[in-house]
């Protein structure tokens, strides 16, 4: 039923619901139909995205990783608090209303409790002394939660085009427009509409079939560096930001700047899609080789995915600071996580359990380990949506990069708020 007709019925509903009864002798005016029953939704309430939960099942919080990271991942949090704006909406968590100050609070307890230099028995003890802890509900409401990772890959770029290096990263086209819902209604936290403007509508960008295969950008001064091939910049995109390792031997960061919001499709997926390799056994070096092998497939395989992913150069800063986050501060490896941030704020401690890749310095796959830890919830993912999906932030290097492909494991998440008595 469309919306006219619907609005034409329910009008026709309230006059036949209204009108004064009239006798049946009065005038020719046939009586009222009889008025159809109303449809009562069998549908049941949206499960909450997370609960407190209970003393007796609460995790053991232990942390066996260097703390150094942590702690520096929770004085980047500190900051992010500090140059918030005031009047952002609360979150709900259970049955409490969580604003941005019970959060900085909490993170200054959590500071405190890492100053202390606690013994594992204690930091145990603390966290449940000071915080509530609230589960996440997970993907089926019973907290199953799925953690798949990402790293800030290294790529082989130039700054100049050459025979060798001809495909481009972009920056940010001056007609994307980003529109951000909230503003005009709060109930849309976290939403936004991205696209361009055409006679005075605002409709979807051009895709990476446009892009890269059509020329859309051609001529337009949007280009920041090149590549050797098409797989590199599709990791970048995928990845949201990277170190470039350019060809005078310097090294600068392509940061992330904006995406066209369209449909994200991996290419790794798309292969296995069009049948051209088994998903049992793929891997990011298989895949790149076919298509290195089969040219002709190319762009079926790259334009599969529509999104596409904006860039801008950084030349200079520490090395070992990480891509900045939604939060709009560096990442801190194995220490930031991304999640559906219309369901957690940003800044949010969090502590995940969950089976993880053993992996060396050197990338090698060692095998797999049960490991928890403290993590903050400081950026978000395209495909990370709902209670059941965190994205794990592994840093830069070959043993993120190895973690990064092989995580894909079901674990538990937990979100520590202050307790209010102790605010």
């Amino acid at each position: 039923m469309n919306k006219l007709t619907f609005v034409i019925f329910a009008l026709g509903l309230a006059g036949c619901a209204t009108a004064p009864m009239k006798p049946e002798t009065a005038g020719t005016c046939p009586p009222c139909p009889v008025c159809p029953a109303v449809a009562v939704s069998t549908k049941a309430p949206e499960a909450a995205p997370m609960f407190l939960a209970s003393p007796e099942n609460l995790p053991v919080f232990e942390d066996g990783d260097d703390l150094k990271p942590l702690m520096k991942a929770a004085l980047l949090n500190r900051a992010y608090f500090q140059g918030l704006k005031n009047g952002a909406p609360p979150y709900t968590f259970g049955t409490r209303k969580i604003t941005p100050k019970e959060l900085a609070a909490s993170n200054e307890e959590f500071i405190k409790i890492l100053q202390s230099s606690p013994t594992a028995q204690d930091f145990d003890r603390l966290v449940k002394e000071r915080f509530d802890v609230y589960q996440m509900a997970g993907r089926d409401s019973t907290g199953t939660v799925v953690f798949s990772s990402y790293y800030e890959p290294t790529l082989e770029a130039s700054l100049t085009k050459t025979k060798e290096y001809k495909y481009p990263i972009y920056a940010k086209p001056e007609d994307l427009i980003t529109i951000n819902l909230e503003d005009f209604n709060e109930k849309f936290k976290g939403e936004k509409l991205t696209g361009q403007l055409k006679s005075g509508a605002l409709v979807p960008y051009i895709d990476r079939e446009k892009i890269d295969f059509e020329g859309a950008l051609d001529g337009k001064g949007l280009e920041l560096a090149w590549f050797k091939d098409r797989a590199d910049i599709m990791d970048l995109h995928i990845e949201g930001s990277g170190r470039l390792q350019l060809t005078d031997g310097r090294q600068i960061k392509a940061n992330f700047a904006s995406t066209n919001s369209l449909k994200f499709k991996g290419w790794l997926s798309a292969l296995v899609e069009a049948g051209a390799m088994p998903r049992e056994g793929i891997s990011h070096e298989k895949g790149k080789q076919y298509l290195l092998d089969h040219p002709d497939q190319e762009r079926k395989i790259m334009s599969a995915n529509r999104r596409y992913t904006f860039f801008k150069l950084k030349m200079d800063g520490d090395p070992e600071e990480g891509p900045a986050g939604t939060y709009g501060l560096p990442l801190t490896g194995w220490r930031s996580v991304a999640m559906d941030n219309n369901l957690v704020p940003m800044g949010t401690i969090a502590f995940m359990r969950t089976t993880m890749p053993d992996v060396d310095e050197e990338g090698n796959l060692l095998g797999r380990k049960l490991n928890s830890r403290f993590v903050f919830c400081q950026d978000t993912g395209g495909a990370i949506k709902g209670p059941g999906r965190v994205d794990f932030f592994a840093g830069n290097g070959k043993k993120a990069r190895t973690f990064a492909f092989k995580l894909w494991d079901q674990g538990t998440m937990h979100l520590l708020v202050l307790k209010e008595s102790k605010q």
